[in-house]
C-alpha cells in the first residue's frame, strides 16, 4: 500500500507561550506576527529579540515557523519593511506571509532566498490567480476562505507546483475575507490593520426614515435580538478526510489571539484526525467535535466547504456569545520528585473540584488532589487564585505544558471564567 503524503497541520501562536504550546500538542508549524506589518493588531505579539528566540526554539524541534507580514502597506511603512525582512532573513524564518504585491517585490528584492505563502487576504479563488503567484516566485498560496472542495480540487490539479494551504478551523468573515468596512466606519477601526471591531457581530435594528407612507422596515426577532451579519465558525473535523483528498498541503487553524486551551484543543483534535487518516484505517470519531465544544468558541459552521453557505451558516440570535463547556485552571510547570508537581493556576480552582488532565496524545484524565501547596508561604490552601503557583500531589503521571480543566456548571458564560487564563 503506498504510503500517504503527509499534511501539515499549521497553529496560530499569539506569544511564545502559545508557540510551545502548540506543538506540545501536536502542531507542524506554526505562523507568528511582529511588533508591526501583520494583520493582529490587538495581539501581544513578538518583539524582534523574541521572534530570534522563536525561531530558534521552533527548529530546535525540527519543526517550522512563518512570519505574517500581511498588511496592505502605506508609502510610510514600505520605507521601514526592508529592514524588517532583512532581520527576518537572518533570523531564519522558513517564510513569510505576504498579501500586497509591493511588499511581495520587496521580499524578493531585500532576502531572495526567503520563501514568499501568499495570504488569504489576496482573496485568491481561481487556479490562474494561484498560478500567477507562482510564476511571480510564490511557494504558498493560503486560498480564501470562500472556497469548495471542488474547487480546491480543482486548483490543486491545475497547479501541482505550488504548494496550497486552506484554513480548517476558527473565524469567519460575513463579508469576502478581510474586505469588510464596517470597522472602520463605525469605530476607526481597519479590518486590514489588524484591528477589527467585529461591528458584524452587533445587534442591529434596520429603519427606512423617511418613507413612512411605505411602512418602516423595522428587523424583529421572536428573542429580540438581529444580528444580521453573524457569521458561524468554521468547524472541518467530520469531514477532514474530504479535506485531505483535494491535495492541500497545508492546514491552517485561526486564533491567534485565542487562549492556550483553545489552541491545544484544536490542534490536538485536529492531530488526532490527522494521525487516524495516515493510519489508513480512518474512521471519524465523535470525541473530536465533543472536545472541540469545550473550547470558548461560536456555533460552527461548515464553511463553504460543501457548497454556499445559507441561513444555516449565520447566527441570528447570540451575537458574538461564546460557549463552552470546560475551563483552563492550571497549566503544569515543572516536575519535581515524589508525584509532585508545580502548576500555574490560570483562574480560580478548589481542591474539591474534580479536575482532568488534557495531555497531548490520550482522553482527558479525571482526578482529584486533596489541596494546594502556596509556593509564597508554605502553607496548604483549599483554593488556588490566578496568577499564582502552588504544588500538588498526585499519582496521575503529567508532563510539562500539559493543561487542567474543570467542567463548567451549565448555562456558565465563559465571558467570566477567562480572566487569568493569559495573563501569568
Amino acid at each position: 500500500m503506498q504510503q500517504k503524503r503527509k499534511v501539515e497541520l499549521l497553529a496560530p501562536a499569539g506569544n511564545m507561550e502559545k508557540l510551545k504550546t502548540a506543538f506540545h500538542f501536536g502542531a507542524d508549524a506554526c505562523f507568528v506576527g511582529g511588533s508591526a506589518f501583520n494583520l493582529r493588531g490587538m495581539s501581544s505579539n513578538f518583539k524582534n529579540s523574541e521572534l530570534r528566540q522563536a525561531i530558534d526554539y521552533v527548529h530546535s524541534l525540527g519543526k517550522k515557523i512563518f512570519v505574517t507580514l500581511n498588511i496592505f502597506a502605506h508609502n510610510s511603512e514600505i520605507e521601514y519593511m526592508p529592514r524588517f525582512i532583512k532581520l527576518l532573513d537572518e533570523y531564519g524564518a522558513d517564510a513569510v506571509i505576504v498579501a500586497d504585491l509591493g511588499v511581495f517585490q520587496l521580499v524578493r528584492e531585500h532576502a531572495s532566498n526567503l520563501p514568499i505563502h501568499v495570504s488569504t487576504q489576496a482573496n485568491n479563488v481561481n487556479w490562474m490567480s494561484v498560478k500567477t503567484w507562482r510564476d511571480m516566485g510564490a511557494k504558498r498560496v493560503i486560498l480564501a476562505r470562500e472556497m469548495s472542495l471542488k474547487e480546491i480540487k480543482t486548483i490543486k490539479e491545475k497547479v501541482p507546483d505550488v504548494e496550497i494551504e486552506v484554513f480548517i478551523h476558527g473565524a469567519m468573515c460575513m463579508a469576502i475575507s478581510g474586505r469588510c468596512l464596517l470597522s472602520n466606519y463605525f469605530t476607526s477601526r481597519d479590518a486590514n490593520r489588524g484591528i477589527c471591531a467585529q461591528d458584524c457581530r452587533w445587534n442591529y435594528k434596520v429603519i427606512a426614515e423617511g418613507h413612512e407612507e411605505t411602512g418602516a422596515h423595522d428587523i424583529i426577532e421572536e428573542h429580540g435580538s438581529t444580528f444580521i451579519f453573524n457569521a458561524k465558525d468554521l468547524c472541518t473535523i467530520e469531514f477532514i478526510d474530504k479535506v485531505l483528498e483535494t491535495g492541500v498541503d497545508s492546514l491552517k487553524i485561526e486564533g491567534r489571539m485565542k487562549s492556550i486551551y483553545y489552541n491545544s484543543t484544536v490542534v490536538k483534535q485536529y492531530r488526532q484526525a490527522l494521525d487516524s487518516y495516515y493510519s489508513g484505517n480512518y474512521k471519524y470519531d465523535p470525541k473530536w467535535l465533543y472536545e472541540l465544544q469545550t473550547i470558548s468558541h461560536r456555533l460552527y459552521s461548515k464553511g463553504f466547504y460543501l457548497g454556499v453557505t445559507t441561513e444555516e451558516d449565520q447566527n441570528y440570535n447570540t451575537g458574538s456569545s461564546y460557549s463552552q463547556t470546560y475551563q483552563l485552571v492550571a497549566k503544569v510547570a515543572e516536575k519535581l520528585d515524589d508525584n509532585k508537581y508545580v502548576w500555574q493556576i490560570r483562574n480560580r480552582v478548589f481542591a474539591s473540584n474534580e479536575l482532568e488532565l488534557v495531555r497531548p496524545h490520550q482522553d482527558p484524565v479525571k482526578f482529584k488532589i486533596k489541596n494546594f501547596l502556596n509556593t509564597k508561604n508554605n502553607e496548604y490552601i483549599d483554593v488556588a487564585h490566578p496568577n499564582t503557583v502552588a504544588i500538588i500531589e498526585t499519582d496521575v503521571e503529567m508532563e510539562p505544558m500539559d493543561l487542567i480543566r474543570v467542567k463548567l456548571p451549565e448555562g456558565k458564560s465563559d465571558s467570566d471564567m477567562e480572566m487569568g487564563e493569559n495573563t501569568l
